[in-house]
């Protein structure tokens, strides 16, 4: 379990001792704190904590700016001048359509195992409740046109596919065979404070297998850790540099990637930036 975990999982724990009600109703209670600042334990009303949260932020953005030697793990947070697009209030309508979508939502007590959905259902976890947050119930909702229906039909495949691939099972010692060349990297955040996966396929360093889907699937649960608040995209930087033919994904891999992309992480992507193309 990474850090970044290990520090999701606490927080959860703390705003679950505090909130009680939660674990039976857990979708509707995150919806509820997010609308009731007081009553979320990560947010702070004190002004002084607050004022020195913001000192504290300063001193190590600082620090960031003039290290002492090579930077040898992530840039934590992005810098205070970089702020996420805010994105408009909802209408009357998309705010009833999602308040249909929760209703749909917290009604699940079992979930199919297997996309093709054969086989029994297993209860829903409370990793699972966790993850079906307000934003992410609205991703899902924008990327069906707000059409309920089949936002919960594409959650419901999300959370089957998840089950299937095991995509919380992943271990960094599992994945580490991937990336000893460094073709994915996480580092940074774009202006508008989204964190940057930086892919190079000229580093290529394994052979075709399901294990280097894997490992896209790996880096991007790990971006969408490193989002702050306000954030729900990433900024995808892919660079060809001696990329070539040989070490290109297979067509199969390709339909593969772009189907796990389009069908389980919706409005994900916020910035593309791809360089060194080779020529036609």
């Amino acid at each position: 379990m990474t850090e970044v975990q290990q520090t999701r999982r606490a927080s959860s724990s703390s705003s679950l001792d505090k909130h009680p009600d939660v674990s039976t109703n857990l979708p509707q209670a995150i919806h509820k704190m997010s609308l009731d600042p007081s009553a979320n334990g990560s947010v702070s009303v004190n002004s002084t904590q607050n004022s020195t949260r913001v000192g504290s932020m300063a001193a190590e953005e600082q620090q960031m700016q003039m290290p002492k030697g090579p930077l040898r793990t992530p840039f934590p947070f992005a810098l205070s001048s970089c702020k996420p697009l805010l994105r408009p209030d909802l209408t009357p309508d998309q705010a009833a359509k999602y308040d249909a979508l929760l209703s749909t939502v917290s009604s699940w007590t079992e979930l199919p195992n297997t996309i093709a959905g054969t086989g029994s259902n297993s209860p829903v976890t409370d990793e699972e409740r966790l993850w079906l947050t307000r934003e992410q119930l609205l991703r899902y909702l924008r990327a069906t046109s707000w059409s309920t229906a089949n936002a919960a039909k594409r959650l419901i495949t999300t959370l089957a596919w998840r089950r299937e691939y095991q995509v919380l099972t992943f271990t960094p010692d599992y994945i580490s065979p991937e990336n000893e060349t460094g073709k994915q990297q996480i580092l940074g955040f774009d202006i508008n404070a989204r964190p940057c996966l930086y892919m190079n396929p000229g580093k290529q360093n394994t052979d075709k297998s399901e294990r280097q889907i894997q490992h896209l699937v790996y880096m991007l649960e790990r971006v969408i850790d490193m989002m702050g608040p306000g954030q729900e995209t990433t900024a995808l930087l892919i660079n060809f540099k001696n990329s070539s033919s040989s070490k290109s994904p297979s067509l199969s891999q390709g339909k593969q990637v772009l189907s796990i992309l389009q069908g389980h992480y919706p409005e994900r992507l916020g910035r593309a930036l791809i360089s060194d193309c080779a020529s036609s």
